[in-house]
C-alpha cells in the first residue's frame, strides 16, 4: 500500500466508515480545538434538588433531566449564597452573571433594585461568550434590568420579569393572598433587529413558550458560523402555581416531605415575607400535599421540554458538542419546616439542583465537593475554552468536575429582607456539619446532614458538639467581618 492510498483510507476510516474512531475523537476534543462547543444554560426558579429524582428527589418525575445526569457529572452539594431582599432569585442571578460572591455583586445597592436592575462594569457571563464569537441568546425569565440583558445576548425573545400574570385565581378576589393561578400568555421583550428592547404578547403555558423561542432560535436565527450561547430560564415552578390537568394527573399520592411542619417553630427573622403569607400558617397537611403535587407538576413540564430541545439537537447534529447546564436559582420549602417560600437557609431552599454534561464532563459521576452557584461563570468558561475574570477564578468548579480538586474546605450563606433592618440568618458548611445563625435573636442550630439530611434533629444543645459549634461559629464571624457583610461589624 503506498503512502498516498494508506493516508486516504486512514482519513476515510476516521471520518466516514469509523464511527467508534469518530466518537472517540469528539469525546476526547479539547476545548481549543478548531469546533468551539455550544453552550446551553438550563435555568429554573424556585427549583428545589428534591424536584428531580437524580439530585435526591424521592416523589419527582424527571426523566430527561436524569438521562442528563447520567451523560455528565451531578455536582450535590451546590448553594447559592444568599440575597438582601425577599426576592432572592435577582441576588442569585446577578451571583451568577458577574461571578461575585453576595456582598460584592452590587456593592453600593444592596437592595432588591441593585441586581434587578444591574449595572455594573464587570463583563457578564453571556456577555463574555458574545466578545468570544458566541451567538448568544436568551429566552424566559431575567429579572437583572433591560440594560443587562442588551449587554449580554445578540437575540432575546420572550424574555420577562419576575412574577407572570394572574389569569386566573384558585379562589377569592384580588386581596385574596392564595396563591393566584395563571402561568398562561406571558408578556415580554424581545430584542429586535435594530438591537432595541421591544415588548410583545405571546400566547401559551410560559414554559411552552420559553421552549418554542429556543428551538425557534435554532431553526431560524442561530448563525451557524459560530457556536451558539443558549439562556432558557423558566419562571417555572414558582408561582402563581399552574399546569396543564394531563401533567398533574402524573402526580396522585404526592406525600408531605419529612421535614414537614404546619408551622415554623421559632420566629426566623422574616416570618411575613411575601411567599410566607402566600398561604398563611399553619399549613395543614392537605395543603401542603396539593402545592407540592402542582410543584412537581411544573417541574415535570420543564422536564418534557427539556426533554424535546435534547431531541432536536441531537437529529441536527448538535447533542454531542453542547455542554448542558441545568440548575436552579434557589430551592423552595413548599411545607418543609413549617415554611412555604425561600426566605430561608435550611438545604430545600438553599442548595440547588447542578448537572453538567458534554463535551470533557466525565460521565455518569457524582461531586460531593462544595460549591457556589456563582462558580458557574468560570467553569463554563474553562470547559468552553474561554477566559473569565480572574476575580471569578477562586469559585470555580470545574477543576472539581474533572476530578482534579475536592471543593471549597466551607461555603457562607446569608439572608436579610433589607439590610437596614438588621434581622435574617446566617450560614455556613464544612463537611457534613451545617451551622444556622439567626442574627436578630442569637439563636443557632446545628445540623449533622449526613445522618441527617432533612434536618429535624437540631444538635445545637448537645455539649458533646459544643467544640464543633464553636469552630464553625468562629469561621462564620470572621467571614461575616471580611466579606462586607453589614452585620459583619
Amino acid at each position: 500500500m503506498n503512502l498516498k492510498f494508506a493516508l486516504i483510507f486512514v482519513l476515510s476510516e476516521l471520518f466516514l466508515g469509523g464511527a467508534g474512531a469518530a466518537r472517540l475523537v469528539a469525546e476526547d476534543r479539547h476545548p481549543d480545538s478548531e469546533k468551539r462547543v455550544n453552550v446551553l444554560v438550563l435555568m429554573t426558579d424556585d427549583f428545589s434538588r428534591h424536584c428531580v429524582t437524580a439530585t435526591g428527589g424521592q416523589q419527582s418525575l424527571t426523566p430527561n433531566i436524569d438521562a442528563l445526569a447520567k451523560r455528565g457529572t451531578v455536582m450535590s452539594n451546590t448553594v447559592h449564597q444568599g440575597g438582601f431582599s425577599g426576592a432572592i432569585c435577582t441576588c442569585s442571578r446577578a451571583m451568577l452573571l458577574t461571578g461575585r460572591a453576595l456582598w460584592s455583586v452590587t456593592p453600593n445597592e444592596l437592595s432588591y433594585k441593585g441586581p434587578a436592575q444591574l449595572n455594573t462594569p464587570d463583563t457578564l457571563l453571556p456577555e463574555q461568550f458574545r466578545k468570544e464569537g458566541w451567538d448568544t441568546f436568551a429566552t424566559g425569565k431575567w429579572h437583572n434590568g433591560n440594560q443587562a440583558l442588551l449587554r449580554g445576548f445578540d437575540h432575546a425573545e420572550a424574555v420577562t420579569g419576575g412574577m407572570l400574570p394572574f389569569n386566573l385565581r384558585d379562589r377569592g378576589g384580588a386581596k385574596d393572598n392564595a396563591i393566584e393561578i395563571g402561568m398562561m400568555d406571558p408578556s415580554g421583550v424581545r430584542i429586535n433587529a435594530q438591537g432595541d428592547i421591544e415588548t410583545h404578547q405571546s400566547k401559551g403555558w410560559s414554559t411552552d413558550v420559553f421552549y418554542d423561542a429556543a428551538e425557534s432560535f435554532l431553526d431560524q436565527t442561530w448563525d451557524r458560523e459560530k457556536p451558539f450561547m443558549m439562556y432558557i430560564s423558566t419562571n417555572a415552578p414558582h408561582d402563581p402555581r399552574h399546569v396543564p390537568s394531563e401533567i398533574l394527573s402524573r402526580f396522585t399520592d404526592v406525600k408531605e416531605p419529612p421535614n414537614y411542619l404546619p408551622v415554623h417553630p421559632f420566629n426566623n427573622g422574616d416570618m411575613k415575607v411575601r411567599d410566607e403569607m402566600v398561604y398563611k400558617p399553619p399549613h395543614s397537611p392537605e395543603t401542603v400535599r396539593r402545592e407540592r403535587a402542582i410543584y412537581l407538576a411544573m417541574c415535570a413540564q420543564i422536564d418534557d421540554r427539556i426533554g424535546q430541545l435534547i431531541e432536536k439537537l441531537n437529529a441536527m447534529g448538535e447533542l454531542d458538542n453542547t455542554l448542558i447546564l441545568f440548575t436552579a436559582d434557589h430551592g423552595l420549602a413548599v411545607g418543609e419546616h413549617g415554611l412555604m417560600g425561600k426566605q430561608n437557609l435550611y438545604d430545600g431552599s438553599w442548595r440547588v439542583p447542578m448537572i453538567l454534561a458534554g463535551p470533557g464532563v466525565p460521565v455518569g459521576e457524582t461531586r460531593a465537593g462544595l460549591a457556589y452557584l456563582h462558580g458557574l461563570y468560570p467553569t463554563l468558561a474553562s470547559f468552553a475554552g474561554i477566559e473569565a475574570p480572574q476575580y471569578t477564578q477562586p469559585f470555580e468548579f470545574a477543576s472539581v468536575i474533572r476530578g482534579n480538586s475536592e471543593g471549597l474546605d466551607r461555603v457562607f450563606g446569608a439572608y436579610m429582607p433589607n439590610v437596614k433592618v438588621p434581622k435574617g440568618v446566617r450560614a455556613v458548611r464544612e463537611g457534613e456539619w451545617k451551622l444556622l445563625y439567626y442574627t436578630h435573636n442569637g439563636r443557632k442550630q446545628l445540623f449533622n446532614l449526613k445522618q441527617d439530611p432533612w434536618e429535624t434533629n437540631d444538635l445545637i444543645g448537645d455539649p458533646q458538639y459544643a467544640d464543633q459549634i464553636d469552630q464553625m461559629y468562629g469561621a462564620l464571624k470572621q467571614w461575616m467581618l471580611e466579606s462586607g457583610d453589614p452585620l459583619g461589624k
